[in-house]
């Protein structure tokens, strides 16, 4: 979307406030879609803008910007997962090593026993970091294709609205 057509929106929904009592979305145009009609005001495309937004949220039963929301909240936490797990083979090498000492000095070879668990956890921590990578990264991949099904379902009903109420879009 064009900066100037961001502060046209800016500026209608600061001196429009909600239409008709209500919050307005983020975007009443997720896609950013470009809409045309010579005969309307921008407050009265924003306002024919949110009511095709409502009309397709309410078709499908499913909100782009709640999804939106749900995503980033998503992604964020796969990150922190993805975080979580830098570092595993490290970790598993420490604990390895004060395992296999502790072993070591029992059978009367600390520094051997060290060594054979820092390996042995290592191996296993890394192991464990990997997979928690793989699975954060299949569990956003899956949110995502799945947002995009239903944004692609909701952007037909909004963009079939828009054109019944005579807009033009792009």
């Amino acid at each position: 979307m064009r900066t100037s057509s961001i502060i046209a929106l800016i500026a209608i929904s600061l001196t429009a406030g909600p239409i008709a009592g209500q919050t307005l979305p983020a975007s009443t145009n997720p896609a950013e879609r470009v809409v045309y009609r010579g005969d309307m005001t921008a407050n009265d495309q924003m306002s024919a803008q949110l009511t095709c937004y409502e009309w397709a949220t309410d078709q499908i039963g499913w909100d782009p910007e709640a999804a939106s929301a749900r995503l980033e909240r998503d992604h964020s936490q796969a990150m922190q997962q993805l975080q979580q797990s830098q570092g595993g083979a490290v970790r598993g090498a420490a604990g390895g090593a004060l395992t296999g000492l502790a072993i070591g000095a029992i059978a009367g070879d600390a520094g051997t026993g060290a060594a054979i668990g820092a390996v042995a956890g290592g191996a296993g921590g890394g192991l464990r970091a990997r997979r928690g990578r793989m699975s954060a990264t299949a569990t956003f991949e899956s949110a995502l294709a799945e947002f995009n099904a239903y944004f692609k379902q909701w952007d037909r009903h909004w963009t079939a609205c828009m054109l019944g109420n005579g807009y033009g879009v792009a």
